[in-house]
């Protein structure tokens, strides 16, 4: 590769660089998980950038005698095309597990609440005290309560960073202006429908992999039961026909 050809690539990953957006985090202090992933999403910058150069270098030694600049745009995008598929692809896949320990979790959290406001505690009490649940989530909004903010802003704070609708849910409960009495009712309700939710995606999920243990089963079954019908069935014919 010709200094020329390095200088245009160097330049292609400083546009690159610039073209990925940064984060918004608030400016409060995060719990230590989100700090690895500041650092994952900078590590994930480097990939892209990386990408992209290889791919315009890849594209100027596959192509030679062709100009550097076009060849080199067009390498630099299907790199940096590909590295972003790939990085989306694995990302829905960690919303998925994040999403399913989330439900999960908030089954227990809503359950000490329940317990603590039935005991005379109150609401940002039962939030903070409630533990045992190792739900980088739940720990989130512990963390912002425990900050000073209020629930309002600590709510809004903890729906920002990663929304789904169990949070919603549970942020309209513990936002809603109720008696505790109230709160103790919308709590039991929310709880039965977490689990009737939950107990549904459980059954689905079983019969989905008890669908997929079939398709082995019958190739398993179906191909040497082919086979040994088609070697009769070959020298017969041939028979037939001689």
């Amino acid at each position: 590769m010709t200094p020329g050809a390095f200088l245009l690539v160097v330049i292609l990953a400083g546009i690159g660089l610039a073209l990925i957006t940064p984060s918004r985090t608030p400016s409060i202090h995060l719990p230590s998980w989100t700090k690895s992933e500041a650092v994952s999403k900078m590590t994930k910058r480097a990939v892209q950038i990386v990408a992209a150069v290889l791919g315009a270098a890849a594209t100027i030694l596959l192509l030679p005698g062709q100009a550097i600049v076009p060849v080199s745009l067009i390498g630099a995008a299907a790199g940096l095309a590909a590295a972003r598929m790939i990085d989306k692809t694995f990302a829905g896949l960690r919303r998925k597990r994040r999403l399913r320990a989330l439900d999960f979790s908030i089954i227990a959290f809503l359950e000490q609440i329940h317990i603590k406001l039935a005991n005379g505690n109150s609401l940002l009490a039962t939030i903070v005290t409630s533990g045992g649940i190792a739900n980088q989530d739940i720990c989130y909004l512990q963390g912002l309560v425990k900050s000073g903010l209020d629930l309002e802003t600590a709510a809004l704070y903890w729906i920002e960073e990663f929304d789904t609708p169990s949070k919603r849910r549970l942020v309209d409960l513990l936002l809603a202006k109720t008696t505790t009495s109230e709160t103790l009712t919308l709590l039991a309700v929310l709880l039965q429908q977490l689990k009737d939710e939950q107990r549904f995606t459980l059954i689905a999920d079983i019969e989905k992999r008890s669908q997929l243990v079939w398709i082995p089963v019958t190739i398993a079954v179906l191909v040497p039961g082919m086979i040994f019908i088609a070697i009769p069935l070959e020298a017969t014919l041939r028979t037939l026909i001689g």
